[in-house]
């Protein structure tokens, strides 16, 4: 009888571990499934405060104070940017090396975008509020600032500013990496989040 027992035993356990092994790799790719949807709900947030904070610097009448203390008389592309990487501190945001005032790559549509940013980075477009990014005016009062000027070679729009109550946009593209390989595999790394923010300029003139 007691063998019986210790035999039933031994099976159950068997059966146990033959069941986990089954069902643990869906555990743990629904475990890591949610986790990647809350890092990419998460980004998408972060990105949307960037963008409107950026915006809200563009826009601004004349002489301000940066996050570092510097007066300035007119926003520039650099102080967006400074706005927008102060907030969206956990990432990697640069203006796009190329054309930061426009036009966006494929026409301002990521999907199928032969231009994308690097994995976990992220680019900035200060425009006009067109999706592509390839009208007038194209960036705030002051200018590029400390940004480098555009590729002209490369179609980039020369920076016009704004005037009066003209209307800036800031978008915002960052190339989410998820962390479970299946799901990496299936999208290819390039999972783009977008944000973007269109604010009227309040210069005086």
């Amino acid at each position: 009888m007691k063998e019986k027992a210790a035999s039933y035993s031994r099976s159950q356990r068997s059966q146990g571990l033959t069941e986990f092994a089954i069902i643990a790799p869906i555990i743990l790719l629904l475990t890591f499934g949610i986790i990647d949807f809350g890092r990419a709900l998460y980004l998408y947030i972060t990105l949307q405060q960037a963008a409107n904070e950026g915006a809200r610097v563009a826009v601004r009448a004349s002489y301000f104070v940066d996050p570092n203390g510097a007066t300035h008389t007119w926003p520039t592309d650099s102080d967006v940017a400074t706005a927008i990487t102060g907030h969206a501190v956990i990432m990697n945001l640069a203006n796009n090396p190329a054309c930061p005032n426009g036009p966006l790559p494929n026409n301002g549509v990521a999907l199928g975008s032969p231009s994308l940013p690097a994995a976990n980075t992220g680019w900035i477009f200060i425009t006009d509020p067109s999706q592509a990014g390839n009208g007038t005016p194209n960036g705030p009062r002051g200018g590029l600032g400390t940004y480098p000027p555009p590729n002209l070679g490369a179609g980039c729009n020369v920076v016009t500013p704004a005037v009066g109550n003209e209307a800036i946009k800031v978008t915002l593209w960052y190339t989410f990496q998820p962390v479970t390989p299946i799901i990496q595999q299936v999208v290819g790394n390039n999972i783009v989040i977008t944000a973007y923010a269109i604010y009227r300029a309040e210069y005086s003139n």
